[in-house]
C-alpha cells in the first residue's frame, strides 16, 4: 500500500522586492509531493532555490503564492502561533553551521525542543541523554560547543533536530563545514536514522554523492524551479 503524501507543494512561490522595483523570484511555481517515510534530496547549485525550498517546509518563512500542505494541513495559512507549535512538534532541522547556543551543554541544547514544547525538565533531560548516546556523543553531554569537534558538533544539532521525534526532518548541506573523513561518517549516522521510514526526509545539498547515499528519490533545481533531469536512486 503506498504511503500518504506528508508534502504537498502546489505552484509554490516565493519573491523578493516590492512591485515596481527590481523583484528576485527565489522560487517559481514549484510543484512537488513528498510520501511519508520517503528520503527526497534536492539538488542544486547555489542560488537555485533549494534553500528557499527548505525554509518554507521549515515554517521558517512563507510563501508569495501557491500553497503548501504538511501532513494535510495548509502550512501557509497558519497562525503564527501554529507555525510556532508546527516548528516545535512536527519538524526537525539540521543547519549547515550546527546552530548551537554557545552557552549551553551539548545536553541542553538537545533538550531545548523538549524544553519549547513544554516537556517536564526529568523526562526531557532522559530524552535528550538517550539522543546523545544514538549519536555516539553520551560522554560529551556537558562539554560547551567550543570543546566539541566540528563533526561533534553537528551529532548533536542531529540529536537535537530528532529528540522531540518530528515527523519531518530537513537537512540544509549538513556536510557542508566537515573535513571529508567526518562527513562520511555523518552521512552514514544520517542514512542509520533515518533509513527504517519513522521519519520524512528532505535533504537539500549540492553535493551528489551525498544525495544518492542517504536518499532514495533526487529533485534538481535551478532558477527557483524544479528542472528536468532529476533522477531516483535506490538504496
Amino acid at each position: 500500500m503506498t504511503p500518504a503524501p506528508l508534502i504537498v507543494a502546489d505552484a509554490l512561490s516565493k519573491s523578493y522586492g516590492q512591485s515596481g522595483q527590481h523583484v528576485i523570484r527565489a522560487l517559481d511555481g514549484v510543484s512537488l509531493s513528498v510520501l511519508t517515510g520517503e528520503r527526497v534530496a534536492v539538488v542544486g547549485k547555489s542560488g537555485s532555490g533549494k534553500s528557499t525550498l527548505l525554509n518554507l517546509l521549515a515554517g521558517l518563512d512563507r510563501p508569495t503564492a501557491g500553497s503548501l500542505k504538511i501532513d494535510g494541513r495548509q502550512l501557509d495559512r497558519f497562525t503564527r502561533n501554529e507555525m510556532a507549535r508546527y516548528r516545535c512538534q512536527t519538524v526537525g532541522i539540521i543547519f549547515q553551521s550546527f546552530q548551537l547556543l554557545p552557552q549551553r551543554t551539548a545536553l541542553q541544547n538537545v533538550e531545548l525542543p523538549l524544553m519549547l514544547s513544554g516537556v517536564p525538565s526529568r523526562r526531557r533531560r532522559l530524552q535528550a541523554l538517550e539522543w546523545l548516546d544514538r549519536v555516539g556523543l553520551a560522554s560529551r553531554a556537558a562539554h560547551l560547543p567550543y570543546a566539541l569537534s566540528g563533526g561533534e558538533q553537528q551529532r548533536v544539532a542531529i540529536a537535537r533536530a530528532l529528540v522531540h521525534h518530528p515527523r519531518l526532518l530537513l537537512a540544509d548541506e549538513p556536510t557542508g563545514n566537515l573535513d571529508s573523513v567526518t562527513a562520511d561518517q555523518i552521512q552514514s549516522l544520517l542514512l542509520d536514522l533515518c533509513s527504517d521510514g519513522s521519519v520524512t526526509f528532505v535533504l537539500v545539498t549540492h553535493d551528489d554523492h551525498l544525495a544518492s547515499r542517504c536518499c532514495n528519490r533526487t529533485v534538481a533545481m535551478g532558477d527557483g524551479k524544479l528542472m528536468e533531469g532529476g533522477h531516483d536512486a535506490i538504496l
